[in-house]
């Protein structure tokens, strides 16, 4: 266990917020200027998603196994309790992380009662199949680990100045993490936040990026040798872009440039090279299908209710998520709440929205749309078919 964490800053290229933008290219991403929304929405590629946890409460952050076999995910009961679960990737009885009990929507208010106060959650699978996740045992955020061989919990990363979430295990051995002092008001949330890169061998936690209040760096995960983040506007927490930082220097190039959108929690997936994020549009978040440098993107829902927290199944041919239902009230438990756990097969989606692009297309061109719009269409068109020939 690593009970204490010395900060050794890497050199920065370039001052926090300075950054510059993706490439753009013919069959980029949608411009600002013709607004990601001035489309009517097409319709959500039902039949090419499935649900494999519904009725639970207020479910969060799927992560699937490096065999594929085995989901991940936790369920809130307040802001100080929550709790990791795991269910067959397939679909199947929901089970409790830590004491294999099965857990339905009859007992799971009861079950997160027993658990008042204790908070383990947003788990990821390290290279060895296990899983690093964020606890508040010690009352802030630290970092803790699980082994299924022996069922031990164990701690990894502790540092009372500091909140350390989204662990995030890295082919060199090390493991990203984003942090921030907390606020006087909840300890467990932070004033803004920075990535951080967790040496566990020598004890070392560099800080890789530089924010003194103005952004906070969010949600780190590892692309082609780089780290893929969000970057929140802490004037404006409701806008966020995507960035992509040297994990040797810090430095940061734009992967998303869109000032009306908040892009966040991004993955990649090495076997079909395509990254997927959420993206909130006019207080519509939904899940979109990226090119590991921005150029090309593809929305996949378009639901009227959050779909959120994509990951992806190791061979890239699903993407899990959590779609949301209507918001209970602050004053009513979380589990009363509901987040279903979904998986949406990525090709069948696309063959759906490249077949309701065309369609839209042909009846904007038959009506004479002006040209903004039909080149807006046609570029959405493209990205769906660009998407579907690397299925």
């Amino acid at each position: 266990m690593i009970s204490s964490i010395s900060r050794n800053p890497v050199v920065r290229t370039r001052p926090s917020g300075s950054v510059k933008p993706a490439p753009s290219h013919p069959g980029s991403a949608p411009r600002e200027s013709l607004k990601l929304s001035a489309l009517e929405p097409l319709e959500t590629p039902k039949k090419a998603i499935r649900k494999i946890v519904e009725d639970l409460g207020y479910a969060e952050f799927p992560q699937v196994s490096p065999d594929g076999k085995t989901l991940i995910f936790n369920v809130v009961g307040d802001y100080s309790t929550s709790q990791l679960m795991r269910v067959p990737a397939a679909g199947g009885e929901v089970r409790a992380l830590d004491s294999g009990e099965v857990v339905t929507p009859d007992n799971v208010g009861e079950y997160l009662q027993q658990h008042q106060g204790s908070i383990r959650e947003q788990a990821t699978f390290d290279k060895t199949g296990n899983l690093l996740y964020r606890t508040n045992q010690n009352g802030t955020f630290d970092i803790g680990s699980y082994h299924f061989a022996d069922k031990s919990f164990q701690m990894v990363a502790e540092n009372p100045n500091l909140n350390l979430k989204h662990p995030v295990h890295l082919d060199d051995g090390r493991t990203a993490i984003y942090g921030g002092p907390p606020t006087p008001e909840r300890p467990t949330s932070e004033q803004y936040s920075n990535l951080y890169l967790l040496d566990p061998r020598t004890s070392q936690m560099q800080q890789l990026t530089h924010s003194e209040g103005d952004y906070a760096y969010k949600h780190p995960a590892p692309v082609n040798g780089k780290l893929v983040a969000h970057r929140e506007d802490k004037a404006n927490s409701s806008l966020s872009d995507l960035v992509t930082l040297s994990p040797d220097d810090g430095s940061e190039s734009l992967l998303t440039d869109t000032p009306t959108a908040d892009e966040k929690h991004a993955f990649y997936n090495e076997k079909v090279g395509l990254i997927v994020y959420h993206r909130k549009v006019d207080g519509d978040k939904n899940l979109v299908l990226s090119t590991p440098d921005g150029g090309r993107t593809a929305q996949l829902t378009f639901y009227g209710r959050p779909a959120q927290s994509p990951c992806w199944s190791p061979d890239g041919k699903e993407i899990f998520f959590i779609k949301k239902d209507v918001r209970q009230p602050d004053d009513q438990p979380f589990y009363h709440r509901q987040a279903e756990v979904r998986a949406l097969n990525v090709k069948d989606a696309l063959k759906d929205l490249a077949k309701q692009a065309k369609k839209r297309l042909e009846k904007l061109e038959k009506d004479s749309a002006d040209e903004e719009t039909l080149a807006l269409a046609r570029e959405q068109r493209d990205n769906y078919e660009f998407f579907l020939r690397r299925y």
